[in-house]
């Protein structure tokens, strides 16, 4: 019998290719239905967190001694560690890569997209090199709190890293260069021309949702190294369900290898150097409490950090004395959004011209300013939560916007089944859509008193009218007044995390250092484990996957040069 565990990051792609339909919502995961279920074991094998297991497999453990093994490189994380890998093979290097899941890919198979400032497709098309600009942009970004070096080195590797994927002649087929005009700053962009991945959803072609992976960029470089690895016949070993758990130093502190663990015991694994690409801590209850308070709240927050990302690499530096910096590090918390139910029904929540209430029945912002501004005062609302409440033409307004807007173009077929997907949401057994006739059907379903509601509605309409909110503020442009007639929606929407980040501190070589700037010689670390982007309760100056992939480029090639200077010192 298959069941999926809680562990369920919602990324829809059982549900969308089950042959059977058997696969929907029970509450804030996905469930499936036993009756409906043929056994054929799809979702299980689609499944890249390994959420889902067939209950009745009983695996035999065989239990072994402590065993040894001897490489070059560790590689921990088979994410976008698997860049770091593969340079590293290329230079001539044994690779040893441990993964703690039994599907490789981690977090990076659910990353969207990284953001080169400048690279050979640029040179090629003509585009400003924007790179000191840019650097100086992020640094601003971050209040001049990340080291200007570091940005620096992100925005430089970021470019080479992009210069060297376009050595693979896969990669000019799925990217694309799009000029900016006058524009520079876009989004966690700065740039002349935005390198772009089209074929976004390439691995997930059923999926209704282009907002999380599997099949974005993350998808594409996973598994463009693992493609390489086998063309190029790589000495590279990837050893699945293995967790690293120690790193062992000599008497001089430098990395001699790493201890790690399978279902069957422990093994010793000897290597000149180690790579930490471990992710970061989103799935990790004790860290996520210890360093953000991450669970005072009444409503679960969803998660979209697989099972394994607990921040392996903080332990492993623990055991050594050294301790994460609590204010270089940061977890995402975003809302109101409907994640992770409908990405189209979302997007109808997200809309500048919706009323949210909260469970008093009473509006708490201004909506247009989306989940951006939202994070920061949903957690002030009862069971911090809100319903977005709409009439039939605003939903259809809506919607209809979203099908005629020529910039979404490619995402039409998103929002041609809305009225479907507001329908199939309303009749699940615990909604995160409420439909009814008239205003007060709605409010007795939501637990809201009905005159309340009905008073904040017509107080809402009462400014649309005279196209002033005198309450938060709202622009005229986005003040609509709600539709009259039924049928009447509520959205529902909640906060959730992408992820938290950081621990480790690196320095511009991506070695690792220890609480005053000694390196670790021997060990580098990469993306999410690191805390070089990061400052407690702000976004980081340079998206998540741009710092991973340039992080773990650098590292490949730093930590191949490594092994060649002690190879031959020791020779």
């Amino acid at each position: 019998m298959y069941k999926i565990a809680d562990t369920c990051v919602g990324c829809h792609n059982c549900a969308m290719e089950c042959p059977m339909q058997a696969i929907d919502y029970a509450g804030l995961k996905y469930e499936i239905d036993q009756d409906k279920c043929v056994q054929c074991g799809l979702c299980e094998r689609l499944c890249h967190t390994a959420s889902i297991k067939d209950t009745d497999e009983i695996k035999p453990v065989e239990k072994h001694g402590p065993l040894e093994m001897e490489c070059d490189l560790v590689v921990c994380g088979s994410g976008t560690g698997m860049i770091a890998a593969v340079r590293a093979a290329q230079a001539g290097k044994k690779v040893i890569v441990l993964e703690k899941s039994k599907k490789t890919g981690g977090n990076t198979d659910y990353a969207h997209m990284f953001f080169p400032v400048y690279t050979e497709l640029h040179e090629r098309h003509g585009f400003e090199d924007v790179r000191v600009d840019a650097v100086e942009e992020f640094w601003n970004r971050s209040g001049k709190k990340v080291e200007r070096e570091l940005i620096e080195t992100a925005v430089y590797a970021s470019g080479e890293f992009f210069d060297w994927l376009l050595q693979f002649p896969e990669t000019e087929k799925h990217f694309d260069i799009v000029s900016l005009g006058e524009m520079r700053n876009v989004g966690p962009m700065y740039t002349s021309a935005m390198i772009v991945f089209p074929d976004r959803m390439y691995d997930n072609l059923l999926c209704r949702d282009p907002a999380i992976g599997p099949g974005w960029a993350g998808t594409f470089i996973k598994n463009l190294m693992f493609k390489t690895i086998r063309e190029q016949k790589l000495d590279v070993e990837i050893l699945t369900e293995h967790a690293a758990k120690r790193l062992t130093l000599d008497e001089n502190g430098a990395i001699t290898g790493v201890v790690a663990e399978d279902a069957g015991g422990m093994i010793n694994i000897k290597a000149k150097a180690v790579v930490l690409a471990t992710g970061g801590m989103g799935r990790s209850d004790e860290k996520l409490r210890k360093y953000f308070g991450f669970f005072d709240c009444e409503t679960p927050i969803h998660r979209f950090s697989v099972p394994t990302d607990t921040g392996d690499a903080i332990d492993m530096l623990q055991e050594l004395g050294v301790e994460p910096d609590p204010q270089r590090m940061f977890v995402s918390l975003f809302g109101p959004a409907h994640h992770p139910f409908s990405y189209c029904v979302y997007r109808i929540l997200e809309h500048p011209t919706s009323l949210w209430v909260n469970l008093n029945g009473e509006r708490w912002q201004d909506e247009s300013g989306g989940l951006m501004t939202g994070r920061m005062k949903i957690k002030d609302q009862p069971k911090e939560i809100t319903w977005g409440i709409y009439g039939q033409a605003d939903i259809d307004r809506i919607a209809n916007q979203y099908l005629n807007d020529p910039a979404l173009a490619r995402e039409k077929f998103v929002y041609e089944c809305y009225q479907r997907d507001l329908d199939e949401e309303a009749a699940l057994p615990k909604p995160p859509v409420f439909k009814a006739d008239t205003l007060e059907e709605l409010a007795g379903k939501l637990g809201i008193d009905a005159k309340k509601l009905r008073n904040t509605v017509e107080r809402y309409n009462g400014f649309c009218r005279n196209g002033k909110d005198d309450d938060f503020g709202k622009p005229g442009k986005n003040l609509v007044e709600l539709g009259s007639g039924g049928p009447y929606y509520a959205v529902y929407g909640q906060r959730f995390s992408e992820g938290a980040f950081g621990g480790l501190r690196v320095n511009t070589s991506c070695e690792v250092t220890r609480e005053d700037g000694s390196i670790i010689p021997g060990l580098y670390g990469v993306g999410d484990a690191t805390s070089a982007m990061h400052n407690q309760g702000e976004l980081a100056p340079i998206s998540e996957l741009t710092w991973a992939t340039a992080s773990s480029y650098l590292s490949g090639g730093n930590a191949a040069e490594y092994i060649e200077k002690l190879n031959g010192t020791r020779g």
